[in-house]
């Protein structure tokens, strides 16, 4: 009798902090693919409102005579902000964006498991997140480097913060 109950493995708990990231992982991935689903259907009324505002801010600009550098960098700006936002890319990005989430929900789950798989699939989708406005939008824009910026920052610390945590994972 005594060697059946010694044999029985342990059951091995989810420690608090990696419960709290993995929660999050949820709420943010969860919001980002129903985000990425709006930006997808909405992106002809996205491009038509940005393209109009793009050209009142042109037009502003040239009534404020702006010169030197400064009237050079708010034109690229805006030369660059209409130039992205176009359906065509609002879509491209959006499925980017659908697919990044995918991958961090699902690593997420798995890792809320206790697998380590879940933590390669976390990295994966952050990858993506992080090169798809790239891919998009090119190297030389800004709002391609800002977005990207935005993204690498949380999803880095995410992943370093799961990485404190794969000890636990099997």
């Amino acid at each position: 009798m005594e060697d059946i109950l010694t044999n029985i493995p342990e059951k091995r708990s989810r420690p608090t902090f990696l419960t709290v990231l993995c929660i999050l992982t949820f709420i943010g991935s969860g919001w980002g693919i129903i985000s990425g689903f709006t930006s997808y259907a909405s992106a002809n009324l996205t491009a038509g409102l940005t393209q109009a505002a793009m050209e009142d801010a042109q037009k502003e600009l040239e009534n404020e005579e702006l010169t030197g550098s400064g009237a050079a960098i708010a034109n690229q700006m805006l030369a660059g902000v209409s130039d992205v936002l176009k359906p065509e890319n609002i879509r491209k990005n959006a499925i980017f964006s659908i697919v990044s989430c995918v991958l961090t929900l699902a690593g997420g789950v798995l890792m809320f498991r206790l697998s380590k798989t879940g933590f390669w699939l976390y990295v994966l989708g952050t990858l993506i997140g992080i090169v798809a406005p790239f891919i998009v939008y090119g190297a030389a824009n800004f709002v391609t480097i800002l977005s990207s910026s935005a993204i690498a920052f949380f999803g880095i610390l995410f992943v370093v913060l799961y990485g404190l945590n794969l000890k636990h994972l099997r």
